[in-house]
């Protein structure tokens, strides 16, 4: 019983964490929600494999819990992909106009170097 309060504990400090998300402190979220779910994975190894009736009532809330938590980290997870891909746009255009010779050309021009 011990092992499934801890992780039912830790449920609800990753749900107020997600609830609490700002794009501004990003990193610092990232961080305190990869430690929180590292600590739930070690103790979910841990779990009896024949639970007694209180452990699965237990159980249960900590499924409620998880259906809550996951569309709000499914979000910050497709913004963080936006994010990275509008970053890789970027860089790409910056090489772009720092050195417009290289790559492809758009025009479909071919240059025979020899005259």
């Amino acid at each position: 019983m011990m092992v499934l309060q801890r992780i039912y504990d830790l449920s609800l400090e990753l749900e107020q964490l997600v609830s609490g998300y700002t794009r501004e402190k990003r990193d610092p979220f990232l961080a305190e929600l990869q430690q929180l779910l590292d600590q739930r994975e070690v103790l979910l190894k841990q779990l009896p494999a024949s639970p007694t009736e209180a452990e699965r009532e237990l159980g249960k809330r900590v499924q409620a819990i998880n259906r809550r938590i996951d569309e709000p980290l499914k979000r910050i997870k497709q913004e963080i992909a936006r994010d990275m891909n509008q970053f890789r746009q970027r860089k790409q255009t910056v090489n772009r106009y720092r050195n417009p010779y290289t790559g492809p050309t758009k025009d479909g021009m071919f240059l025979d170097k020899r005259e």
